[in-house]
């Protein structure tokens, strides 16, 4: 289960038609480079899940929406190529995706991918 992902982030989750729009799109980006991810709708939101781990979640916003992701990568350096998605901590804000590079973005998402599944490939070999 997403425990992640605080109350207040699930506020105001009324999206336009062009947020929407952008959900579905991110989402066949996700499966584009995790076929094999399980999509769960929990508390109103996109859970993805790789392996029994969330890997990316995706709440809607009115105007926006935020791409949570579970990896611990620093992804800085996606800054200067990522124009118009704003980073945080395990997120990225992106007003719309009519003005981000989508090769760039399915970029970011596999190499979170690919962070996240080794993480869980370590943390199996440990037990």
């Amino acid at each position: 289960m997403l425990t992640t992902i605080k109350a207040l982030a699930l506020n105001n989750q009324d999206p336009t038609q062009d947020v929407t729009t952008d959900i579905d799109t991110l989402s066949e980006l996700i499966f584009s480079i995790a076929p094999s991810a399980r999509l769960i709708r929990e508390k109103g939101i996109d859970v993805f899940y790789l392996l029994e781990d969330w890997a990316f979640a995706l709440v809607p916003h009115k105007q926006n929406l935020s791409l949570y992701h579970a990896s611990d990568m620093d992804i800085s350096g996606f800054y200067e190529r990522l124009h118009h998605v704003h980073m945080g901590d395990h997120c990225l804000l992106i007003d719309s995706l009519d003005h981000v590079n989508l090769n760039v973005l399915v970029e970011l998402l596999a190499l979170l991918k690919v962070d996240m599944m080794r993480k869980y490939q370590l943390d199996q070999s440990l037990h």
